[in-house]
């Protein structure tokens, strides 16, 4: 289907919410440990959502809640644990990156819930990531593989799997209480995990912040957006998008360091952008 042109905007901003965040969680992560902020995100996150529409659940069904526990585990309580755990010795670049194969692993699994991969499609999925690749290539090769590799990939795994659930059920309750429900389920199963570490929160300025951006925009809002449009778009279609993250990431980061961005990292953009444009076709 042809997109919105509003969608676009949207996704474009959550898009960039996301860039974000990396710089973010990579900077909170010095003031709380990685299960105590992917509790507090969780949580204060559904919250907010509930508050400002969440609350409106009209017709949710005992099944309804089967799907939002299976969204609670793995899009909320595996993806922020894992994603946490990697950004503690993974760079915020790299770490983009492994999280953004994510649309690759959706498309391998798309024909799961009867979405038709052409050849367009798997052209440009195939363009878009090689151009990550290409923006991040000095910093893979002269990364070592640590464990916070391995931490990246099972969270882009694990939000792959929470598409597809998504798009299996097809959920008939507004979007804000989809959201607001899945956090706080999230919540609940995130919560045993604090047992593994010893909890701790140095309640700086900057922490709360950092919390506030998480839980505000980059759970709440975003979320909202998300499951909007992935709702009335094809997981692959949409998916594609969320490979400018890291794109964006990198800009950010040149933007900050006020340095003129190299030459694979504009050849990678346009690899990333051509790579979307096939796939919307």
């Amino acid at each position: 289907m042809r997109e919105r042109p509003t969608d676009v905007i949207l996704i474009i901003s959550v898009c960039l919410v996301w860039a974000g965040n990396y710089f973010v969680v990579k900077g909170v992560l010095v003031y709380v440990d990685p299960f105590t902020f992917a509790l507090l995100r969780a949580l204060l996150g559904g919250a907010f959502i509930f508050a400002i529409g969440g609350y409106a659940i009209k017709g949710i069904t005992r099944r309804d809640l089967t799907w939002l526990l299976g969204l609670g585990l793995f899009n909320i309580a595996l993806f922020l644990i894992l994603l946490n755990i990697s950004l503690l010795t993974v760079t915020e670049g790299v770490d983009s990156t492994l999280i953004y194969t994510q649309p690759v692993l959706v498309a391998a699994i798309s024909p799961l819930f009867g979405e038709n991969l052409t050849r367009n499609r798997k052209i440009g999925i195939a363009a878009a990531f090689a151009g990550v690749v290409v923006i991040f290539l000095p910093n893979i090769i002269s990364s070592a593989l640590v464990a916070g590799d391995v931490y990246a990939l099972a969270a882009a795994g694990s939000w792959a799997v929470a598409i597809l659930i998504f798009k299996r059920w097809k959920p008939t309750i507004n979007v804000n209480s989809v959201t607001s429900i899945q956090s706080m389920i999230g919540g609940l199963f995130i919560l045993p995990t604090l047992a593994l570490e010893k909890p701790f929160i140095d309640p700086t300025l900057d922490f709360w912040l950092f919390l506030a951006y998480n839980a505000i925009l980059a759970s709440g809002v975003a979320y909202v957006i998300y499951w909007r449009i992935l709702s009335r778009m094809s997981a692959a279609q949409f998916t594609s998008y969320f490979f400018l993250v890291p794109v964006f990431a990198t800009v950010m980061a040149s933007i900050f360091a006020l340095s003129v961005p190299p030459v694979n990292e504009l050849f990678g953009t346009a690899l990333v952008a051509l790579g979307i444009l096939a796939v919307n076709r």
